[in-house]
């Protein structure tokens, strides 16, 4: 049994329809140790305070498994299955958005750039790079120009 209530109704479907849900450092990690990293993507956040890109590693919109997310990400999650539920729930490894994402009420305001500082430094960072060193994210990129 997992330890947030799940919700199947046609609005929290809409929402990983549209866009995945930001793991923090910690469920990326999970994500990695479960098995699961091949199906992660690399995507940012601009934190204009600091005025720097923030690195975020997530579920992948499906077609963007281990790259990078485009200019703008949107796009169904790798991780929704035939009946438009999420798979990594009854796992435990639904990732913190999608856990604090409310339908029937607000979602917390700042929700997405809370999560986002999350990866705003050096423990992040590492979670990234190792996960880029499998050859994935900006790595792929690199690899694919090597081959052409």
């Amino acid at each position: 049994m997992s330890e947030f209530e799940s919700c199947s109704c046609d609005e929290c479907k809409a929402m990983c329809e549209r866009r995945p849900c930001w793991p923090t450092p910690d469920d990326a990690q999970r994500l990695i140790d479960a098995g699961h990293a091949d199906r992660l993507m690399l995507d940012w956040w601009f934190d204009n305070e600091q005025d720097k890109t923030v690195h975020v590693l997530t579920p992948a919109i499906t077609g963007r498994e281990s790259g990078q997310a485009p200019a703008i990400p949107s796009g169904r999650c790798t991780f929704l299955n035939e009946k438009g539920l999420c798979q990594l729930h009854d796992l435990s490894l639904k990732p913190a958005e999608g856990k604090l994402a409310l339908c029937k009420e607000r979602t917390p305001a700042g929700l997405h750039e809370q999560i986002a500082q999350t990866w705003n430094g050096t423990d992040s960072k590492a979670v990234i790079d190792a996960w880029e060193a499998g050859g994935r994210g900006r790595n792929q990129l690199i690899q694919r120009k090597k081959t052409e």
